[in-house]
């Protein structure tokens, strides 16, 4: 049957390539559409493949006219899976103690290290999926998304069997992530208590003890350290976090020295130095010195006695007594930093002209040694600029790196205030840069802050 002259059908090709429609016109009475007339219409729009011949002899018994019909359908491509690691240990660990619903804390739902056996398996990896290729109703292929393998874990500490699928330790220890590397340990356990019987520690790596730290022990870790039980006046140092679940009472005899946070119950007369952050539930009469913020949170939580410092600031749910016992409270950064950076920084200067004048020396004996022919490197002149030269070079590296630092401690410290969320008592001073407020009288939620030179007042925010 030829074209029909009235009008020409409608064809239309979707859903990238899986889709074909057809719209017929009217025909004049008498006149009818055939199946082979429908099959050339598709033929000239090259629809090819996916036909569905149920619904084209449809439109013909139902004379289905001006109205688009599905005629066609391709086949999908069958996405492929990439490959992906399943973790057997868990890798994200709760860094934070817990609130409870009667407002105390729970600082037993913390863990600073996942411990693993040895041959326990840590991870399976699962190869990638290849997917199925697609057919569009142009007969054309659709082509699948070509799934991707994960490269190897890399890391220390593990192994991984003869198919590459199966990842598993080789110690018995703690394992982590740190920058992108799996590290599995050895940790130091201690099932009971440490004292002077067991004798101080000294670890590369973690430390956990399950028991109690005696008075006059010493643990240091270049890890983190977790005590569960009581803390007595002993020194503690950890290049990563510590966790005290049971609290510390220092006898004014102890010190805490961390470069991660420090989390703990209580601490009583201790002193404590912290790179990070700190949280805890009460803190009486220590002398705190902390890098980031503190938090002193939890149903009796509070801040009494000591001097207590922290350069990001300090919320708190209690700070002072009714006794009004002398309380010392510091946020920012204080004026002798700014100055010792600005020292620092006219120090550089002068180090790098010497340089300068160094370097010009230097070229002149390069000169010399052209113009005359004769070496000069065993020169006491000529070696005294190299031996200065490497002197001021590092030093410059070294007040490079601490003007950094107290760049980064007044920027930190630039917005920081003292938050209390109950109640704040006679007795206690907030210092922010080098302004000292001194409280005549209780307060409830009041937050204290640093505006044009003055410590200033407002409601402090639950």
């Amino acid at each position: 049957m030829a074209l029909p002259s009235i009008s020409t059908p409608k064809v239309k090709i979707v859903n990238k390539d899986l889709e074909a429609w057809i719209r017929l016109p009217a025909l004049e009475e008498g006149e009818h559409y055939t199946i082979e007339y429908l099959h050339d219409v598709l033929r000239v729009n090259q629809i090819t493949y996916g036909i569905d011949e149920a619904q084209l002899q449809k439109i013909l018994d139902e004379e289905i006219y001006e109205q688009d019909v599905l005629v066609a359908r391709g086949i999908p491509a069958v996405e492929g899976q990439d490959g992906f690691y399943e973790y057997k240990v868990n890798m994200n660990l709760e860094k934070k103690p817990k609130i409870l619903p009667d407002g105390s804390v729970d600082y037993w739902s913390m863990y600073s290290v996942q411990s693993v056996q040895k041959d326990q398996v840590i991870a399976i990896y699962h190869p990638a999926v290849k997917g199925t290729d697609g057919t569009g109703v142009s007969g054309k292929p659709i082509a699948a998304r070509v799934a991707r393998e994960q490269g190897a874990l890399r890391g220390t500490g593990f192994g991984r069997s003869e198919d590459f699928l199966t990842y598993f330790s080789l110690m018995d220890g703690k394992i982590d992530i740190e920058n992108d590397k799996i590290r599995i340990q050895p940790i130091y356990e201690v099932s009971g208590d440490a004292n002077l019987t067991t004798g101080s520690i000294d670890f590369t790596g973690d430390i956990v003890i399950h028991g109690s730290v005696e008075s006059g022990v010493t643990i240091k870790a270049t890890g983190s350290i977790t005590i569960d039980g009581n803390v007595e006046a002993c020194n503690l140092e950890a290049g990563k976090d510590i966790i005290l679940r049971s609290g510390m009472v220092g006898g004014n005899k102890a010190h805490v020295r961390t470069k991660g946070n420090l989390y703990a119950k209580f601490i009583e007369y201790t002193v404590i130095q912290v790179e990070g952050d700190m949280e805890a539930d009460v803190l009486l009469n220590c002398t705190v010195a902390c890098r980031g913020s503190i938090l002193i949170q939890g149903r009796t939580a509070k801040i009494i006695g000591g001097d207590v410092s922290a350069v990001k600031g300090i919320r708190a749910t209690t700070i002072g007594n009714a006794a009004e016992m002398r309380t010392a409270v510091t946020v920012g950064v204080s004026a002798d930093c700014i100055s010792r950076l600005n020292l620092l920084k006219k120090k550089m200067d002068i180090t790098k002209m010497e340089l300068d004048k160094i370097e010009q020396g230097l070229a002149k004996f390069e000169e010399m040694e052209k113009e005359r022919g004769v070496s000069y490197k065993e020169d006491p002149r000529r070696v005294a600029l190299l031996r200065t030269r490497i002197q001021n070079t590092a030093t410059l590296a070294g007040d490079e790196g601490e003007v950094k630092r107290l760049e980064r401690m007044i920027s930190d410290g630039a917005n920081a205030t003292v938050c209390v969320t109950r109640d704040v008592f006679p007795g206690v001073s907030i210092a922010i840069r080098d302004q000292v407020l001194n409280v005549k009288n209780n307060a409830k939620c009041v937050e204290f802050y640093h505006l044009n030179g003055k410590i200033c007042t407002r409601t402090a925010e639950d």
